[in-house]
């Protein structure tokens, strides 16, 4: 783990917070969502979800058209992650409008069983859509691999550390005590919340708008946009799940955030 010089003195007492996760790499098709022609089981960023044939597949609450896949996540293709399903399809759906993109979307899953069926492969009414600016981004998919994550000075997990318990308390008090400006404290959180933000599943959340605590949720998809070749906005996605819900693949309590940079 690489630490701010500030920081190294503490290293020891950082390392007891270590969480494994899931780093997400993305990687263009060049192909947009009417060409797409990766796996509709593959884990990917847009594209051609895998639906069931006796599924269908997701409308916009408010604009009633066909949503967009915003992430699918097969749990076979992740390296071994505790508390997190071992198989089947996570899927993340969004309306593509600028008022209601994310107040709407969808979250569910395929379960290995619903994958033997057969899939729906006739998308030619996702071309109402295709023209979308959301949709200007082509399809990225995702590899993966295992990552220590430290968290961050956003995430509101309950911590015990130089008397803090929480690591925005943590750093604000180091800062101090060697006499920081706000730019250099600033520099100092930022070096720091580096070991936590980016495109990973698992590990700590980097949510700022809602204070995120791993003690009661788990987070299932934070989605920097940074990563995305032509993306619309800078922020990230965030998905966060009950713990007790997540064991048994349940994701109907799943709450997906769009935070801007």
């Amino acid at each position: 783990m690489k630490l701010p010089e500030l920081l190294v003195s503490y290293k020891a007492e950082i390392e007891k917070f270590k969480k494994v996760a899931v780093e997400i790499n993305l990687t263009s098709t060049g192909c947009h969502l009417m060409d797409d022609d990766s796996s509709l089981t593959t884990s990917k960023f847009c594209g051609k979800p895998f639906v069931p044939s006796g599924m269908d597949y997701p409308v916009g609450k408010y604009n009633k058209m066909p949503m967009y896949l915003v992430a699918q996540i097969n749990f076979e293709q992740l390296p071994l992650l505790e508390g997190y399903p071992r198989e089947g399809l996570l899927q993340i759906f969004s309306e593509s409008d600028d008022d209601t993109i994310f107040e709407s979307a969808k979250v569910r899953f395929i379960s290995k069983e619903q994958m033997l069926e057969e899939p729906m492969t006739d998308f030619s009414f996702l071309d109402k859509i295709a023209d979308d600016a959301y949709l200007e981004s082509p399809t990225h998919l995702f590899a993966f691999k295992e990552r220590e994550d430290y968290g961050n000075t956003a995430n509101a997990s309950t911590i015990e550390i130089n008397g803090h318990d929480n690591f925005y308390d943590f750093i604000q008090e180091v800062a101090e005590e060697n006499g920081l400006d706000e730019g250099d404290h600033e520099d100092l959180e930022d070096s720091f919340n580096e070991s936590s933000i980016y495109s990973k599943i698992g590990g700590y959340s980097a949510g700022v708008q809602e204070p995120f605590s791993e003690d009661e949720l788990a987070l299932v998809l934070q989605l920097n946009y940074s990563d995305i070749e032509n993306a619309q906005g800078d922020g990230s996605i965030f998905v966060h799940v009950p713990k007790e819900d997540l064991v048994d693949s349940n994701f109907s309590k799943a709450e997906v955030v769009y935070e801007c940079t």
